[in-house]
């Protein structure tokens, strides 16, 4: 057949074609003769006679030279190659790169038989290689690429012999599944670039060892998608001689997984917190009594049963817990003392109890590995929260703090101390979380300043002004126009003095972290609290939605504002139109002050906490203040590898000198579990970070492509799918040898070769 000799075989028949076109002019010029009958002419035709038979074969072999010329011209358009049968034949010995793409995600722990499926992969490779290198056959090179980092192959065209074999084999064998998810996309686009080098006489064969789970192959991309990963394997099948897809999964795709693990409570000891543990069943039958286990460090195991979880849905198990730590008042700490001093590490994990699952459960989770998750909880000892009280009392009752103080009780955190408007010049600000301003209308200019930065560096600082309160003196020093702490102006007192008349709270749609427990128990009562007094107030509406909400408003004609919150530059402050005290409304003594009051100072502390989880492929990035610690920091893996980085200024921060808060950056994380990071303060102590980093929750859904329905070219017309007991019987094909020079070279010597009998010829005539 043409096409195993031809690229485009439609090009020959042009070029059989256009063999008539150089008859054709011969034919053409013999008419340009017109005889005339002359009588010498008869001597002549007797001369002619000898040399007519030399002639018309000199004419002959002109003509079939001019035709076979053309004749290559259409060969050349139809590039034409030896078959591979035939270059090895020629050759003796077939040359042949084998490029492997591994996966070598997590979803390739799942068992296929009695070994993971990257096993099967690996068994796969290694009887290849031993092959390989002993047969006398074939020439062939190896190049392996993972789909956890295809960027850094880990061999690249290596040859394959008695002598090398081993160490390749070694290479195979150190393979170990990652922690997160396979990137087909990235990794198939780096085959395609990888194979679009043309290498001189070398058989390039693809080998892709996948499970073909459909989040990797079908999610990736639409049919429109030119990055889709079949499409990007249909293009690397134009380029290769031959390619594999070696499917080593098995058909079991039935997965438990704990998708999430969190809580949205300050960590604070002695207080009882909330964890939510998502459990996820992505099989297609139901599962019944999952056992979650809740554990904290070394502490006794909780246990919680999850009745039943429907086919692709999830189920949430919760658990209460009271951290146990340092319950005494950390105010003693020193000025200098750093936040992470004031920070307990605990180390919490959940994960579904296997043992207590059946046979048919254990069948419903083929993926070990997601059924455990990770959470780094850092816990305060208590929060250090200063109430300012600006009216004391002899009576406890009467003082604007009286409701407040009553916080300072075991399970809520909060630890209390209270100063008056005198004291509160002297105070250390720095020893704070959480400052109250009740009925404080004034301070000392210095002190307003320190209080406006120690806000602005992540202070949260709560106003509730009273009756003692002056508003001019008020917005003298704490609106300050507009650029002060209180986002509010204060006018006048307005309502009914007398508690005759009352308006009542109306919160907004989207409801304010403090009222999150108000909002989820449909209100308890609270926008039926009386309000009797208030401040009128001015807000700049202009701000709402930017720096400033109001979470909270009065039910008065004016809709007045209550509770307005702005973000003052790391740090927020939240100012009241009422006192704490119960003067003008009855709610210090209501059942909803607790929690709005306990939820709002979480908020304002939580808001500037930092995150403990790492992103699997992310980094840590840790600030560093060089007037506490020392430039080197280290980080403490699950593996308990210890890695160490020296702090880098902030870009930018050169133009600053007084900045001293460097940072150290710990890039590509790669490991699920515990990461500890120390830093080193100058007095020669430590202080720890502790940070926690999960799988992809995703890789859990182990469902595969259907490959009974997948379309016969979704690979490419190259390519073949196969199990790894089949890949030994697969006989590779080698490249095809273009032969075009070739022809060009005999179409130059026709032609050469015509142009000079032509000459030559004709000169002799």
């Amino acid at each position: 057949m043409l096409t195993s000799w031809l690229l485009n075989p439609a090009m020959l028949g042009l070029g059989a074609l256009a063999v008539g076109v150089p008859i054709l002019i011969h034919l053409l010029n013999k008419r340009r003769f017109k005889i005339v009958e002359w009588a010498a002419m008869d001597f002549l035709f007797q001369a002619d006679k000898k040399n007519r038979r030399r002639v018309r074969l000199e004419n002959f072999i002109l003509l079939a030279l001019r035709c076979l010329a053309m004749l290559l011209i259409g060969m050349l358009l139809a590039r034409p190659f030896l078959p591979s049968t035939m270059t090895k034949a020629l050759n003796q010995v077939q040359k042949y790169e084998r490029v492997i793409l591994l996966d070598d995600s997590l979803s390739q722990k799942v068992l296929v038989g009695n070994e993971t499926a990257l096993k099967v992969a690996k068994d796969s490779l290694t009887q290849m290689l031993t092959e390989l290198a002993d047969s006398d056959e074939t020439e062939d090179w190896f190049t392996i690429f993972l789909t956890s980092d295809p960027a850094q192959p880990l061999r690249v065209n290596e040859m394959v012999s008695k002598s090398t074999v081993n160490l390749l084999i070694e290479t195979v064998d150190g393979i170990e599944c990652t922690d997160g998810p396979a990137d087909y996309r990235s990794s198939l686009q780096r085959i395609k670039e990888y194979t679009s080098s043309e290498v001189k006489d070398v058989s390039r064969v693809v080998y892709i060892f996948s499970d073909l789970r459909s989040r990797d192959w079908a999610s990736s991309g639409t049919e429109a998608d030119e990055f889709a990963t079949n499409k990007t394997v249909q293009e690397i099948s134009k380029k290769v001689s031959q390619g594999f897809v070696i499917d080593v999964a098995s058909e079991q795709d039935q997965n438990l997984a704990i998708t999430n693990f969190s809580t949205s409570d300050l960590q604070v000891s002695s207080k009882r917190l909330n964890f939510d543990v998502e459990v996820t069943n992505f099989g297609e039958q139901t599962v019944s009594d999952v056992r979650v286990v809740f554990q904290v460090g070394d502490e006794p195991p909780k246990y919680k049963t999850i009745p039943s979880i429907k086919p692709m849905s999830k189920e949430v198990a919760n658990f209460l817990h009271q951290f146990s730590g340092a319950t005494e008042n950390p105010l003693s700490l020193n000025d200098d003392e750093s936040d992470l001093a004031q920070l307990q590490n605990f180390r919490i994990t959940a994960e579904i109890d296997r043992q207590a699952l059946e046979e048919k459960e254990l069948q419903a989770d083929q993926l070990i590995e997601d059924s455990k998750r990770t959470l780094a909880s850092r816990v305060m000892n208590g929060i250090p929260i200063l109430l300012v009280d600006g009216a004391p009392s002899l009576s406890a009752e009467r003082s604007d703090t009286f409701y407040l103080n009553l916080f300072s009780i075991y399970g809520t955190g909060w630890n209390i101390e209270t100063v008056n408007s005198t004291e509160l010049e002297n105070v250390s600000l720095g020893k704070y979380r959480v400052i109250f301003l009740c009925n404080i209308d004034a301070a000392s200019p210095e002190r307003v300043r320190a209080l406006e930065q120690w806000v602005s560096d992540g202070g949260g600082l709560v106003i509730m002004p009273g009756n003692q309160v002056d508003p001019g003196t008020f917005n003298q020093f704490f609106y300050r126009d507009g650029e002060g702490l209180s986002p509010l102006q204060l006018q006048n007192p307005s309502g009914d003095p007398t508690r005759n008349s009352w308006v009542n709270f109306e919160m907004e749609p989207q409801p304010h972290p403090a009222l999150r427990t108000i909002r989820e128990t449909e209100g308890l009562g609270f926008e039926r609290v009386e309000v009797f007094s208030w401040w009128d107030s001015i807000l700049d509406e202009a701000k709402i939605g930017k720096s400033v909400s109001v979470p909270l408003r009065l039910s008065d004609a004016d809709n007045s504002p209550v509770m307005v919150e702005q973000v003052y530059g790391k740090g927020k402050t939240i100012t009241f139109t009422i006192p704490a005290d119960a003067d003008w409304s009855l709610w210090p003594g209501d059942q909803t002050f607790v929690p709005v009051m306990i939820e709002m100072v979480d908020d304002l502390v939580s808001g500037n906490a930092s995150a403990s989880t790492a992103a699997m492929g992310g980094d840590i990035r840790i600030p560093v203040d060089l007037s506490l610690y020392q430039n080197q920091v280290s980080l403490i893996d699950p593996a308990n590898e210890k890695v160490e980085k020296v702090a880098s200024p902030v870009e930018g921060s050169e133009e600053n000198s007084s900045d001293t808060t460097y940072y150290a950056t710990f890039s590509d994380i790669q490991k699920a579990g515990f990461y500890e990071v120390e830093l080193s303060r100058h007095s020669g102590e430590k202080d720890s970070l502790l940070f926690a980093s999960n799988i992809d929750p995703s890789e859990g859904k182990l469902q595969r492509l259907n490959v009974e329905s997948l379309p016969a070219d979704f690979f490419g017309e190259n390519f073949t799918m196969i199990k790894p007991d089949r890949l030994r019987e697969q006989e590779v094909k080698g490249v095809t040898s273009e032969i075009w020079p070739w022809v060009v070279g005999f179409l130059l010597a026709i032609l050469s070769l015509e142009q000079f009998l032509g000459w030559f010829w004709g000169r002799k005539r």
